[in-house]
């Protein structure tokens, strides 16, 4: 026996991790010059629970986010209150309803499906060598789910105080929704890019993860989502090119092969960001996960065409 196995023991990295099942919910309408934000993560072993709403119009931003009472009840559940936030889950995969008010805004934002849901858990399918991200999250492969959606959007946003005061917007733009769940902890995430495209005919979702524990091992994923179907990536490169404002990169480039061997290059112009917003998803402590949402304009290189994008760069900092 070693002489240290007869005290107190270190406490092992995987005691950090816990349960919690997250919602993401992003906005965006360019035309209206409006883009919304709406998240929430319960962590019901914890009895607690954070959410945030974050609202662009015009260069002004209001942000919501704290924490809040864990919704009771919760499991199974086709409505849930995170304080001001409300999620309807109104038919599964496919109609929804995002409502948040306080004392400035109020909003109700309907999201209904534009391309089939997509769970990630295929990319470990397809790619068994890569490190997934459940892997990268929970340390083990099927303790982590993830999965994304393109959707259309539509709805109305109130101000109730501010320059905005009595104006009421209906809005009607792009839209994309996450849900993940199972054992994680954000702080053990080094770094990420997590974006989704919305073109006309077709949508992305692609990240790249590093966390604290193994960077030199990133996960990359992700897929192509067509009217008939969602295609796995078979591989992925993601690229940061040039300084922007606010820390970003001017451009992001995602060279991307479908399982097929169709090949995309997509290039993000986050550098000209309509819209920059921060993403609050947890209760800072000495450490915290900061996101930045950029919505940008993107060009797929191969067809020519233009579309929507949501670019999250992450990174852990010092709180």
């Amino acid at each position: 026996m070693l002489l240290h196995e007869d005290y107190p023991h270190t406490v092992p990295t995987r005691a950090w991790l816990r349960w919690k099942e997250n919602y993401f919910w992003v906005f965006m309408d360019p035309e209206r010059d409006i883009c919304c934000l709406a998240h929430c993560t319960a962590e019901p072993t914890h009895e607690r629970a954070f959410a945030s709403f974050t609202v662009l119009h015009k260069g002004k931003k209001l942000i919501s986010g704290k924490e809040v009472p864990m919704p009771s009840p919760f499991e199974h559940q086709k409505e849930l209150h995170y304080g001001n936030l409300a999620l309807h889950f109104l038919k599964p995969q496919a109609e929804f309803r995002v409502e948040y008010e306080d004392e400035n805004v109020s909003a109700v934002l309907n999201f209904t499906r534009r391309m089939h849901l997509f769970d990630f858990q295929a990319c470990a399918d397809v790619n068994p060598d890569w490190f997934s991200v459940s892997e990268n999250t929970a340390f083990e492969r099927n303790s982590f789910r993830h999965q994304g959606q393109c959707m259309n959007a539509t709805g109305n946003v109130t101000f109730k105080s501010g320059e905005w005061a009595g104006t009421s917007i209906d809005v009607d733009g792009s839209g994309y929704r996450d849900h993940s769940w199972g054992m994680r902890n954000d702080q053990m995430t080094l770094s990420h890019n997590w974006t989704f495209f919305n073109f006309k005919e077709m949508g992305f979702h692609l990240f790249r993860v590093r966390n604290v524990i193994r960077p030199e091992s990133q996960t990359s994923e992700g897929y192509i989502a067509r009217p008939e179907g969602n295609e796995v990536m078979k591989a992925l490169d993601v690229e940061h090119v040039g300084e922007g404002p606010d820390g970003m990169p001017d451009k992001v480039i995602y060279r991307a092969t479908t399982l097929s061997g169709e090949k995309f290059t997509l290039v993000a112009d986050v550098g000209n960001a309509f819209a920059r917003l921060p993403l609050h998803s947890q209760k800072p402590g000495s450490k915290v996960y900061l996101n930045v949402e950029n919505m940008c304009r993107v060009r797929c290189e191969e067809t020519g065409e233009e579309g929507l994008a949501n670019v999250e760069i992450g990174a852990l900092v010092d709180a």
